[in-house]
């Protein structure tokens, strides 16, 4: 395949999946010591992006600034911001019955919702994000809202999340199969990638076009179905989960293959 190098030097914002295109686990791939200072040095604009809705925004900056990425919270995209966006956009002030973590819940009371916790007081949304405290009784809340007829959304929808060792855990899509399967209902929004909302937090807080915009990650089915669905320019890098076998045999085709995220700097 030949790959047009020439519109990286069009793009003003990098959306960069972190674990297997910056960092493997708790180490940061070597090669990638400065290439943020290099890439705003450039003149360019970044973002980090991760559908773990389980994690808080500090959670990632004391991560990557500990591997030495210079990053702010306001640099951090997770899929509860795409949650929170839309609902300001479509709900201001919804109330709320959300299956997570306490990071998420706290994420989305200062992003001004608020949170209902029993079967009485109801809401206008149960949402499902990344639940590693899940119980039996706000499942069970959660199922009964959901018969009643309150819709519901999920913060992303990978099924397996990965861990040390090449293990796995289940993550939000395995719980969506669960309700799914006890109430016969599907969510209405899921906001992670794929999905478009992360690109229109992108869109609402810098102002780009998409032609401007650029995502780096080492997954085809999300980062890089998230380019090609989103009409955004998509890199894929051979330092994490794909590989060249896996672009040649599969459908999910990038706009771009590059061994590694650092070569970037060469098409500036």
């Amino acid at each position: 395949m030949t790959y047009a190098y020439e519109r990286i030097k069009k793009i003003k914002c990098f959306l960069f999946d972190m674990d297997g295109t910056i960092n493997l686990g708790n180490e940061l791939i070597p090669g990638m010591e400065g290439f943020f200072e290099k890439l705003k040095a450039a003149g360019r604009d970044y973002y980090l992006l991760t559908n773990n809705s389980s994690r808080s925004h500090e959670h990632y900056v004391n991560k990557m600034n500990g591997l030495g990425v210079p990053v702010t919270r306001q640099d951090i995209l997770i899929s509860s911001d795409a949650l929170t966006n839309w609902l300001r956009k479509h709900q201001p002030g919804a109330r709320l019955f959300v299956l997570g973590t306490p990071q998420l819940l706290q994420t989305v009371a200062e992003a001004g919702f608020t949170l209902t916790n029993t079967l009485d007081e109801g809401a206008d949304y149960v949402v499902v994000g990344f639940d590693q405290t899940l119980t039996y009784e706000r499942l069970s809340i959660a199922c009964r809202l959901i018969d009643k007829g309150v819709p519901y959304v999920a913060t992303h929808p990978d099924v397996r999340c990965p861990i040390e060792g090449g293990e796995f855990i289940p993550d939000t899509g395995a719980m969506l199969e669960l309700i799914k399967t006890a109430t016969g209902k599907t969510p209405q929004l899921i906001f992670g990638k794929p999905y478009k909302y992360m690109v229109d937090v992108v869109l609402d807080k810098t102002g780009y076009a998409k032609e401007e915009i650029a995502m780096v990650g080492d997954r085809l089915a999300t980062d890089i179905a998230f380019g090609l669905n989103n009409d955004i320019l998509s890199i894929m890098v051979l330092t994490g989960e794909a590989t060249m076998e896996d672009v040649e045999q599969g459908s999910i085709k990038p706009d771009i293959i590059l061994p590694h995220a650092k070569e970037i700097l060469k098409y500036l």
